[in-house]
């Protein structure tokens, strides 16, 4: 998933955020808790502040991100209500769900060649 990171001047006392770019979060998803988007558009990867403690790797936030990628698509399928509070990366109760989505989707360009 192609992301945008940006780093503020806090950096590493505050974590960078992160910028979904394919696929991009509707406005109206913005703040809804649901699909975990901050109302500037990047992504809401950590509970609370508390959690970054400025000694904790980039690596950490993009492997979230990656997950979050996975629980969107999950979501707009309308295989999951909303996304995990933990994140899929560290939570393997949907991972069932994965093999669901994928038999709603219709079929690619290349698996209809």
């Amino acid at each position: 998933m192609p992301v945008e990171v940006k780093y503020g001047h806090a950096y590493p006392m505050v974590p960078p955020a992160i910028y979904p770019l394919d696929p991009v979060p509707e406005p109206v998803e913005y703040t809804q808790a649901r699909f975990h988007v901050m109302g500037d558009g990047s992504l809401c990867l950590l509970q609370d502040a508390a959690t970054w403690t400025g000694r904790d790797s980039i690596t950490d936030l993009l492997l979230k991100a990656a997950g979050w990628r996975i629980e969107y698509t999950l979501l707009k399928a309308g295989v999951i209500e909303a996304m995990t509070i933990n994140g899929i990366v560290t939570d393997a109760s949907h991972d069932h769900l994965i093999d669901e989505a994928l038999a709603q989707s219709p079929p690619s360009d290349e698996e209809n060649a």
